[in-house]
C-alpha cells in the first residue's frame, strides 16, 4: 500500500475508471518478483484495444 495519500487517490481513481469502462484490473504485490519488475519499468502496465500513437504527449 503505497504511504502517499495524493498518489494512492490516483491509483483508486485509475481503477474505478478502468472497471467503470470494462476493463480489469490486476494488482501485483511489490513483495513478488512480477510486482518488482513492474516497479522497475514504471510500477504500472496495460494492455490496450486500440492504438494510442500519442502516448508520450499524455500527462497523468
Amino acid at each position: 500500500r503505497n504511504a502517499d495519500i495524493p498518489k494512492r487517490k490516483k491509483y483508486v481513481n485509475l481503477v474505478n475508471s478502468v472497471k467503470d469502462s470494462g476493463g480489469s484490473v490486476h494488482v501485483f504485490s511489490s513483495m513478488h518478483a512480477s510486482g518488482e519488475q513492474l516497479e522497475q519499468i514504471s510500477g504500472i502496465a496495460a494492455i490496450l484495444r486500440f492504438p494510442l500513437p500519442d502516448l508520450e504527449d499524455i500527462e497523468m
